[in-house]
């Protein structure tokens, strides 16, 4: 399925370690509600499955398990722009736009490749805690910030 998918401007390709860091997500029949679209609920699914995949890509998910550190999210902002139908396969794109001491901003975007257009907007602020020591927040290490710049580049340190 990845390989029949037309990759619009400004996503990259699945899974490539290549900004802006992108995922593909098939939308499954159980994901619609009553009016036949996608619930508004399941974005938040989409976006969280961007996320991870990007925190595996950026260190995130090694430094939890070596660790015990890692994302909490913090606050979730999303703009619907259009419903999803199925079938349908979305492209998610994560990238982080912000970095602080403790936490991190990654804005992300849903792409409908049956409708060709953006469905979805989110902005996101992550928080990395000790969740060994009571989720107490931690410095973003500079492994995960030199991966974040590697990947995204254009990152603002606060």
């Amino acid at each position: 399925m990845r390989d029949s998918i037309e990759i619009p401007e400004g996503y990259g390709a699945p899974y490539e370690l290549a900004a802006p860091f992108t995922i593909d997500q098939p939308v499954a029949w159980s994901e619609l509600d009553a009016y036949q679209h996608v619930n508004h609920a399941v974005y938040l699914t989409y976006f969280e499955n961007g996320r991870f995949h990007y925190f595996e890509a950026v260190g995130i998910t090694a430094l939890h398990a070596q660790e015990g550190k890692g994302p909490i999210l913090a606050r979730c902002e999303i703009d619907y722009v259009a419903p999803v139908e199925f079938p349908d396969t979305l492209l998610v794109k994560t990238q982080t736009t912000e970095i602080g001491n403790t936490s991190f901003v990654l804005e992300a975007e849903i792409w409908s490749s049956r409708d060709a257009r953006a469905v979805a907007r989110g902005r996101f602020v992550i928080v990395l805690v000790d969740y060994r020591e009571g989720y107490a927040r931690v410095r973003v290490p500079e492994p995960v910030r030199a991966a974040i710049r590697a990947l995204d580049g254009g990152a603002v340190e606060r």
